[in-house]
């Protein structure tokens, strides 16, 4: 789909504004009345009011961009963090169609029409600086966008708000709205929720989100946002794909101000109480129990160990070694994605190996049939001596790298390990008889010969970019791996020499942190190449 050619809006500076006010005023004394709203305005702007307090929805907004934050006057720091965090997805100008959006599903926000979905001012208004700031802050859940809470400062947080707010007209021209007023939650009560679960009915909210709120409704594969892209219902019992909260005040919020530019429109007709009541009746569906907490970026560690490593993933060596869950984000939303991955990693004289598990109700073990998809999860390293978040952000992109920042890829997948164990069998079953000489005269099973890593299950790649992902040669692949699926759960090792030659490998050598990021790839989701779940960097310390 072509992108509209666009000319980013700049914004006036603030001397234009406050003449304009101070015009407006003049004559408004002149006449002998002087308008509420310009009143307020320049009290407020008079008194000094300064940014909005983070997540304090019921803060009065300051229009002007000097009143945001201390910090967001620097017009530069904003472009350089969006250039180098947001442009993959987002675009150089704003519309949405980066790098990365033909992996994306929802697409990325076109911030060009100044539509936000998630705003503490009614439907229709423009957000407020701080609704911008929490939604990059806190991440969008279920969608690709991750948390940028521990990557960013606030003076960049802040700065880059206000670079997002000249790629739409609206902000020089609009104003928002007051933020919408949230009474306390009243207790919830079966009266109550009975009453929310009637209205969810007479709504026919079930159209859309479905009997039981799992977001099979009718209508659902039917939808699309005001950009005509398709637009996905998520199951609001999984309190882990919560766009902006599952607290009964974050519910409120939503059901209130709708989710703009979707085809959730806002309930602002409701009465209080029965906005609350419907509030209630969705949080009692909510199954707390399945949230996975984890974080977008942790400090991962290993253990220094004496004995041998082997790729047994229930190997007792791992009973002592501490576990850590990483967050991971779907590029392309779905039901039930895989919310986290628990990492573990030992490390001998001779070499590292690394244990990750996940949940998988069905393991999705071979794509031997066009319509079938394998399971496979891979750990990406980025090469050289790279801080992750300093100097400008200059570390590589965390889906895939980018050009002159090459990533070191392991991919293990599922087909290959059935393929292995399956030739292993059939050799214990024919004990030991060369079967290619008794079919095939002799020569390489023509099956064999299209898997050169036939022997291992695990693959080694590097990348520089979206489209660059490249095999190293078989000579230089020299990471091992097995993965065992059992009880609902995945558990895959991987291990290599602790030295490599080769220039492309990752050296596990530094003092610094080795920065490693995860993709898994869901067969039972039809997940194949860039439609996976994935993380940001972590940062491992390694240490013999």
């Amino acid at each position: 789909m072509a992108m509209k050619s666009y000319t980013p809006y700049r914004p006036q500076s603030p001397v234009s504004v406050k003449n304009f006010f101070t015009f407006l005023i003049f004559a408004s004394l002149c006449l002998g009345f002087l308008p509420d709203r310009v009143l307020a305005i320049n009290s407020a702007d008079h008194q000094g009011h300064t940014a909005n307090k983070v997540f304090d929805s019921s803060e009065k907004h300051s229009p002007s961009p000097s009143h945001a934050h201390s910090g967001s006057d620097n017009k530069s720091l904003g472009v350089t963090v969006y250039k180098h965090m947001c442009v993959f997805c987002h675009g150089e100008d704003g519309n949405g169609g980066g790098k990365a959006t033909a992996y994306l599903y929802p697409w990325p926000r076109d911030f060009r029409k100044g539509v936000f979905k998630h705003r503490s001012t009614p439907t229709g208004s423009l957000p407020l600086d701080k609704d911008i700031y929490q939604t990059i802050m806190r991440g969008v859940p279920g969608t690709s966008m991750p948390a940028w809470g521990n990557a960013l400062t606030e003076d960049e947080t802040w700065s880059v708000v206000q670079y997002i707010k000249t790629f739409s007209t609206r902000f020089g021209k609009e104003l928002p709205k007051d933020p919408v007023a949230v009474t306390p939650a009243p207790p919830s009560t079966l009266e109550r929720v009975k009453r929310g679960e009637d209205l969810y009915a007479e709504l026919r909210c079930s159209r859309c989100h479905g009997t039981d709120l799992k977001g099979d409704g009718s209508l659902a594969d039917q939808l699309y946002d005001i950009w005509d892209h398709r637009a996905f219902v998520y199951d609001l019992t999984n309190p882990n794909t919560f766009k902006f909260g599952f607290e009964k005040e974050d519910i409120f919020l939503t059901l209130t101000t709708g989710l703009d530019g979707s085809p959730m429109k806002a309930y602002n007709h409701l009465s209080n109480q029965e906005r609350w009541d419907l509030t209630l009746f969705i949080k009692s569906k909510i199954q707390a129990e399945k949230l996975q907490k984890a974080g977008y970026e942790t400090d991962l560690k290993t253990k220094v160990i004496d004995e041998e490593i082997d790729l047994d993933p229930d190997n007792p060596i791992w009973n002592d070694v501490p576990v850590h869950e990483v967050h991971m984000i779907p590029l392309s939303a779905r039901a039930n994605p895989v919310n986290r991955i628990k990492f573990q990693s030992v490390v001998s004289d001779e070499g590292i190996a690394f244990r990750l598990e996940w949940d998988d109700p069905l393991a999705d073990r071979t794509a031997s049939r066009h319509q079938d998809f394998k399971d496979a999860i891979a750990m990406e390293f980025a090469l050289g001596d790279v801080l992750l978040h300093k100097f400008g952000h200059n570390e590589p992109f965390f889906g895939m790298g980018n050009r002159g920042k090459v990533v070191n890829i392991w991919q293990w997948r599922a087909d290959w390990q059935t393929e292995i164990e399956t030739k292993e069998k059939l050799e214990y079953a024919t004990m030991g008889m060369d079967m290619d000489t008794m079919i095939f005269g002799g020569e390489v099973n023509p099956v064999d010969s299209l898997n050169p890593f036939r022997d291992v299950p695990v693959e080694e790649l590097n990348a520089e970019g979206f489209g660059t992902l490249t095999p190293q040669p078989q000579t230089k692949q020299n990471v091992l791996g097995k993965g065992v699926w059992k009880d609902g759960k995945w558990q895959v090792v991987f291990y290599r020499a602790l030295e490599s030659l080769n220039k492309w490998d990752i050296k596990f050598q530094s003092k610094q942190p080795i920065l490693i990021a995860f993709a898994v790839w869901d067969g039972a989701h039809q997940d194949r190449n860039g439609r996976k779940v994935v993380s940001m960097w972590q940062r491992f310390h390694f240490s013999q």
